[in-house]
């Protein structure tokens, strides 16, 4: 049975808008993108189609042109992107997914598209699970894909998640749509073929795996609003983008706890779209409990008596951002929203917002209790090669708005899915 209107529809409640749709021409993606076509045929919300061409295949730039011509009938704008660097020789199934995201997410951020769409489903779920457990991955890596997540500002939807692919084939069939398979899906070359077959050889339900995975979720939120309570006790977060870790408190934590809270820390400020790998949580831990001062997810963790500093690792920071291509809220550095508005204070257009770091200003006129140490992770305004504002040292040599207002930390534990600023 095809997947209906309304059942395609719940999956999007308050979704925003223009919405991206990755469309490879395979089966899967091809149903989303005629689904996403009636929602927003009925919404009046606007689409647009991307395909990568990752030109592994001699025949991926024609299969490409196959869906655009597919979604120009229909209407709906469409956009080819390129993988034009170099391919890779191993990890190529790896490395190529890494590819499609970051040229997704570019596309969707350089043209101020909110949201993508991907048409992962009720199996991609399945796999993800046996996937991730013979790599080893712990409570949350085994509760599986998200329906929505956000990464890089971008909202991700997976609303196929709980149809299968059979269901999804109903809804071309009934179109007569023709699709493109790819031959490496079913390929024993590949880690992920082999484990097809194995799933498909040993008849495992899905309705029992599903029901395993409802239950470790389950366990997971329980784990994670034990771990906001112990957040509130543990650590002290400074709107300067810096945070201090309690020692008495830490060393109390249950060591799944501390775990959790180390790996949220590092996740907070490495920018990765995965958590740490558990070895590396485990060597923070032990750094942590020998005291240790030392450099770990794009941070530095200073130790003294009483506290873990942690601060950002200025060597890792290289965002430099006109001001004048502000339109909406910026992420910057992964730390600081910044609000459009902060251009509109500057006399001078060519503007730029850079880590402070080693550059010169007159640090007598700064007025702020934060320790010095922080003073280069925290963002500037930078002016033909001069440092006339740095908005959380109260320091502005151009006039005397109040420019820290502007800038609104990421919250460390949050829903980053209802936080705007």
């Amino acid at each position: 049975m095809k997947i209906t209107s309304t059942e395609f529809e719940a999956t999007l409640k308050d979704i925003p808008s223009p919405l991206a749709i990755a469309t490879s021409g395979g089966p899967d993606s091809l149903a989303l993108l005629l689904l996403a076509h009636n929602f927003a045929t009925k919404t009046k919300k606007k689409i647009i189609a991307l395909t990568v061409d990752h030109g592994l295949r001699a025949t991926s730039y024609k299969e490409a042109l196959y869906v655009q011509k597919l979604a120009q009938n229909l209407g709906i704008q469409h956009v080819i992107l390129k993988w034009e660097t170099e391919k890779p020789i191993t990890r190529i199934q790896e490395k190529a997914r890494e590819v499609r995201y970051d040229l997704l997410l570019k596309w969707c951020k350089d043209n101020q598209v909110p949201t993508l769409l991907l048409g992962h489903h009720q199996q991609d779920q399945e796999e993800t699970f046996w996937l991730r457990l013979s790599s080893g991955s712990g409570l949350d890596g085994l509760t599986g894909m998200k329906p929505v997540i956000e990464r890089e500002g971008i909202l991700i939807y997976r609303p196929l998640l709980n149809f299968s692919k059979e269901r999804l084939k109903e809804i071309l069939k009934a179109k007569n749509q023709e699709w493109i398979e790819d031959p490496s899906n079913e390929s024993p070359t590949y880690f992920r073929g082999r484990f097809r077959s194995h799933l498909n050889e040993e008849g495992l339900t899905n309705e029992r795996l599903l029901g395993v995975m409802t239950k470790l979720q389950e366990d997971a939120d329980f784990i994670n609003a034990s771990l906001l309570s112990s957040l509130q006790n543990t650590v002290k977060v400074f709107e300067e983008g810096y945070f201090i870790l309690q020692r008495d408190a830490f060393e109390t934590l249950h060591s799944a706890l501390a775990k959790r809270m180390i790996s949220l820390l590092i996740k907070w400020f490495s920018k990765a779209p995965y958590p740490p790998r558990s070895i590396q949580v485990e060597r923070v831990l032990k750094k942590i409990r020998e005291g240790h001062s030392f450099t770990a997810g794009k941070a530095f963790w200073v130790s003294k008596q009483k506290e873990i500093l942690i601060v950002r690792e200025t060597a890792a920071m290289k965002e430099k951002t006109p001001l004048s291509a502000l339109n909406k809220p910026y992420l910057w550095d992964n730390r600081f929203w910044v609000n459009p508005h902060l251009k509109n204070t500057l006399f001078q257009k060519e503007a730029f917002l850079i880590p402070l770091g080693n550059s010169p200003f007159a640090k007598d006129k700064v007025i702020s209790p934060c320790p010095s140490s922080v003073w280069p992770t925290l963002p500037a305004i930078e002016v033909k090669g001069k440092i006339v504002s740095i908005p959380h040292l109260c320091y502005n040599i151009e006039n005397e708005v109040n420019q820290r207002k502007f800038f609104y930390l990421k919250p460390l534990f949050h829903d980053s899915l209802t936080f705007t600023i």
